[in-house]
């Protein structure tokens, strides 16, 4: 069974939390690898059309990607506490099975231990400080759906940069 990029990448951020993540976590995750892709590279890791929802980036790709994982018995939902977390099932791959080259997953692993211990509040912040949301956040309103341009974020550094 061929894993899309999107599959992977949550297969990591959920198998490497061992089912301490939330979806809100997950979803900020899954933008960052994007982002700094796209802010190194120039291209995008997935093919999720970002947008700027309800004060944050979301894409409705990973909704049904979610889905499709729970159908599957691949990954579920646990309530704990006041929070729902996304934890790996008895269907779930192994995540060093998942074929990252080594500089992606030092940048999947970087971005995990840097935010999965922080507070919600500190992630939140730092995503809405990126040039693509504060952009949308600028010229749209949250119910709109705006497109997120990236690209933003590999303009900023080239200008800093002064390449």
């Amino acid at each position: 069974m061929e894993i899309s990029m999107l599959e992977k990448l949550i297969l990591f951020f959920v198998g490497k939390s061992k089912g301490h993540i939330t979806k809100t976590q997950l979803v900020k995750f899954l933008y960052l690898t994007d982002l700094y892709a796209v802010k190194w590279t120039e291209k995008q890791l997935t093919d999720l059309d970002w947008r700027y929802y309800r004060f944050g980036p979301w894409s409705e790709d990973i909704d049904s990607c979610l889905t499709n994982l729970y159908t599957k018995r691949v990954l579920g939902e646990v309530q704990n506490n006041q929070a729902v977390l996304i934890e790996p099932r008895e269907n779930c791959p192994d995540v060093d099975d998942l074929g990252f080259s080594k500089g992606l997953e030092l940048m999947l692993r970087n971005i995990r231990k840097a935010w999965i211990g922080a507070k919600l509040d500190d992630l939140l912040a730092y995503v809405y400080q990126t040039e693509p949301m504060l952009e949308a956040k600028e010229n749209h309103k949250p119910e709109e759906k705006a497109h997120l341009n990236l690209f933003l974020e590999h303009e900023k550094v080239v200008a800093e940069l002064g390449v």
